[in-house]
């Protein structure tokens, strides 16, 4: 009996802890709501989760234990592009925001007045839906979400406070939304930085790491000088990221998974999909369950 009872106390220590990091994407990112549905339903262990842009709304719904169920059905009836007053054109956002730039060079802006009219302000009022207005005291896992700091250029990893106020500085996309001020600084969308933030599930104690990418693929056509400058963006996103999830991988031993679900063919702001994007997710985690287990022996 002693020799029994000491072998289940080793196994015990020798379990792994399972870290969720969750990557940017807009739209293709409910793509993670998916994922944490399977796991979920497949009872496999989370202790923790990190996330960056919508990787952090969706990772913040995870940590606080919400039934995911009823959040994929909120998200799916709600119309989000009128809701955050979005279009789901990239390039007609683009055009948006030169408008916007042109304006606040005449009139002079003030970031660190948000409202809730505002497109800023909307957003943040959504993200206070999702998370009931809950603080990081109130997660069940571990959890953070990854912003960057505007004037300064350095990662801010957000771990206390409100969580409506750091998914929102997390998932401020430069040009779309104004920075959020938050403490005295100016934070913008974390996947400038940290596009798929493996390191900081590893900081919050994972040494196994299941990592989800729901960014824009390189495959896409380019046609215009516009599809040029954003095939650029991701390509030096992608070789950072790349670099990134290696150190990450080194870390921890090589115990890193990817799941990629199949969103490629939407694009950032297309919320008209969300139960496309939240199926792609369920089906990715679920086609990849065994390796996933195999992480955590």
């Amino acid at each position: 009996m002693v020799r029994l009872r000491g072998a289940f106390f080793e196994r015990m220590k020798k379990k792994r802890r399972l870290g969720i990091a969750l990557g940017g994407g807009g739209a293709r990112g409910f793509a993670h709501l998916g994922v944490l549905l399977a796991l979920q339903e497949e009872k496999v262990p989370i202790s923790a989760i990190a996330g960056t842009s919508m990787g952090a709304a969706v990772g913040a719904c995870g940590a606080l234990g919400l039934p995911l169920n009823t959040t994929a059905r909120l998200l799916a009836l709600l119309d989000l592009n009128d809701l955050l007053a979005l279009s789901d054109s990239t390039i007609r956002e683009v055009q948006r925001a030169l408008g916007r730039g042109m304006v606040e060079f005449v009139r002079g802006c003030d970031w660190s007045d948000f409202s809730t009219t505002g497109s800023l302000g909307r957003m943040h009022e959504l993200f206070r839906l999702l998370t009931g207005n809950r603080s990081f005291a109130d997660v069940r896992v571990p959890y953070a979400a990854v912003a960057a700091e505007l004037r300064s250029g350095e990662e801010i990893v957000l771990t206390e406070g409100k969580l409506a106020d750091a998914v929102t500085a997390s998932a401020a996309v430069p040009g779309v939304f104004p920075p959020f001020p938050l403490d005295g600084r100016f934070l913008i969308d974390g996947g400038t930085l940290h596009k798929i933030p493996a390191d900081v599930a590893i900081d919050l104690g994972a040494d196994a790491v299941l990592a989800v990418d729901t960014g824009a693929p390189l495959t896409r056509e380019v046609k215009t000088t516009l599809d040029a400058l954003f095939q650029s963006q991701r390509i030096t996103s992608t070789h950072l990221t790349n670099m990134q999830l290696e150190r990450a991988r080194e870390r921890i031993g090589g115990r890193l998974l990817m799941l990629r679900p199949a969103v490629g063919w939407m694009t950032m702001f297309d919320f008209a999909h969300v139960r496309e994007a939240i199926e792609a997710g369920r089906n990715e985690a679920c086609a990849h369950l065994d390796e996933i287990r195999e992480l955590l022996r």
